[in-house]
């Protein structure tokens, strides 16, 4: 078969070709729809990212919004940024402000009940000035975490915690009957140290006193053990009692904050650890710390008839001038029996500022020992007695001493129920009642019939006196002195030649006489000392010296006294 023959009929024909068509721009819609999905992709991610990497969002409420804007005011801790604020609002109530602010992730184990919020601004107090950085870059929101549980609605403090967490210390707790001159951030001494501050203040469970916790920094707090004792201190301590008055002043902070005082006494028990938290009692002053740390007291009543104008309640109650108590009430009672009043004062005794000593060794009074130890006393006669403590301030106080002629007299009143000691009227009662019986005596005295004898005596007198025979009388001794005084005149013009004379004749008998002793002393050699004649010449020669010495004599008592010759020798100091 050739080119030019005709095709075979048989055979079927070859299959038309497929036609493609081709959309214009295609490829083009297929790239529009990949970008719309990358950037969703990219947005989610973005979407997860801001949300797995956000943090913890917080409501704050203070009660004003000074120094805070939202979107710029930054919430710091340690001067590292955790957060910022992102709205501020007015409470429904319009009493406060709500603070929305978002905190950076990782401070949800930080949001807890004690965690603590305060804005940090300019502020100037006794403690001294903060947040001075603040007027440079503004105020800001410190944040201090705590432990509790989780939460995350806050009350903003209005001041800055006194003590910031962690801070190396330990808190006590002081229960008081009320703050004082105490408050939050008055420090805390030991030995005059400053080691710590008051942290605040808040009324007990009971509304009858206030508790104030205290923090102590290390090393400080390993002082602090269960027998330490806690007082008030001021810059100016003034007390006025029965002892007068008494002022102690201390540095000015003191004065201007107050603050509290802490010791351990030295006893027997060294005590043990405080633990934290433990509950301490605060006292008003070391006085006070001396006084409760007697715990064992005992009451007695004691009566008194007159006035105790000047006795008070915390008077002391002393023993030969050592406090053994105190006085804890006074009151006024009248007896319908006897119709008159008395005064029953309710007295505190602590036995164991008494000290025993007994073969057994050195001990205080204490359990029953105390009642027989005073009832004993009281048999020996043991009395109770106002006395003035200071004149100044005309306070008094409870005596107790031994008066063993004192009468027992017990009153015995039916108002309490404490054992009665016996009392003695005061020194002043005493002196009054001696007066009052002197006066009384007086009285009784017949006084107008012994002035009207007193004066007819007088009058007797007086007659005797200016009578004629009495004036003669006086005239005639007069008389008499007169004479008397011419006579011994005269003597003592004679007694004085008299006494030149026997003067010389006592020389010459001296002269003699030695004259005599020196012949004898040269012829005793031929005598010997064992003849009668020579002991005869001794006896003669010592009659002659006797004779010369009471010549002498009298001649020296005529010289001092010539009137001897007339009246003679004085007897007994008297003529």
């Amino acid at each position: 078969m050739n080119g030019d023959s005709p095709p075979d009929a048989t055979l079927p024909p070859d299959p038309l070709p497929m036609a493609t068509i081709a959309t214009k721009g295609q490829s083009r819609m297929q790239l529009v729809w990949i970008l719309p999905l990358v950037a969703l992709l990219i947005g989610a991610w973005l979407v997860f990212k801001t949300w797995s990497e956000a943090g913890p969002e917080i409501t704050l409420t203070f009660k004003s919004a000074e120094g805070i804007e939202a979107g710029k005011t930054r919430i710091k801790h340690k001067e590292v940024e955790v957060g910022v604020v992102e709205s501020v609002t007015l409470s429904p109530d319009f009493t406060h402000v709500r603070i929305h602010a978002a905190l950076v992730k990782g401070t949800e184990p930080f949001l807890t009940s004690g965690a603590k919020f305060w804005v940090v601004r300019p502020r100037m107090s006794l403690r001294g000035i903060s947040g001075l950085g603040t007027l440079v870059s503004g105020a800001h929101i410190e944040m201090e975490p705590g432990q509790g549980e989780s939460q995350r609605e806050f009350s903003g403090l209005e001041t800055p915690p006194p003590v910031r967490a962690g801070a190396p210390g330990s808190r006590y707790l002081l229960e008081a009957a009320s703050i004082g001159s105490l408050d939050a951030g008055s420090p805390v001494y030991f030995r005059d140290i400053p080691v710590g501050e008051v942290l605040g203040y808040e009324l007990n469970a009971d509304k009858k006193g206030v508790t104030l916790p205290i923090f102590v920094q290390e090393p400080y707090n390993a002082l602090i053990r269960d027998t330490t004792r806690f007082w008030e201190t001021s810059g100016v301590d003034l007390v006025a009692d029965a002892s007068g008055f008494r002022l102690r002043s201390s540095s000015v902070s003191r004065l201007l904050m107050g603050g509290v005082t802490f010791n351990t006494p030295e006893t027997l028990e060294e005590g043990q650890f405080a633990p934290e938290n433990h509950h301490f009692t605060l006292f008003k002053s070391e006085t006070a710390v001396a006084e409760g740390s007697y715990t064992h007291k005992l009451l007695f009543v004691l009566y008194f008839k007159g006035s105790v104008r000047g006795l008070s309640v915390g008077a002391p109650v002393e023993f030969r001038g050592i406090q053994v108590g105190k006085v804890t009430d006074i009151r006024l009672e009248y007896d319908f029996q006897e119709t008159t009043f008395r005064i029953p004062v309710l007295v505190q005794i602590e036995p164991e500022r008494v000290i025993e000593i007994s073969a057994s060794g050195i001990k205080t009074l204490r359990g029953d020992s105390p009642h027989e130890f005073l009832q004993t006393l009281v048999k020996r006669g043991l009395r109770a007695q106002l006395k003035t403590g200071s004149y100044l301030t005309g306070q008094l106080f409870v005596e107790l001493d031994l008066h063993p002629a004192a009468p027992l007299t017990l009153v015995g009143g039916t108002g309490t129920v404490h054992p009665e000691l016996p009392t003695i009227p005061t020194s002043l009662d005493e002196i009054t009642a001696s007066v009052t019986s002197f006066l009384e005596k007086i009285q009784s005295l017949p006084l107008e019939g012994i002035a009207k004898e007193l004066h007819e005596t007088l009058k007797g007198t007086n007659r005797a006196a200016n009578a004629p025979e009495t004036l003669e009388t006086i005239r005639a001794a007069a008389a008499a002195l007169t004479e008397a005084r011419n006579l011994l005149k005269n003597l003592n013009l004679q007694v004085e030649p008299m006494a030149s004379g026997v003067k010389g004749a006592s020389g010459a008998a001296t002269a003699t006489l030695k004259q005599l002793e020196e012949t004898l002393i040269k012829v005793d050699g031929l005598i010997g000392p064992k003849a009668p004649l020579h002991y005869g010449m001794i006896e003669a020669v010592r009659e002659l010296a006797s004779a010369a010495r009471s010549v002498r004599s009298l001649i020296d008592l005529l010289e001092r006294k010539p009137e001897s010759l007339l009246f003679g020798k004085e007897k007994n100091g008297a003529r």
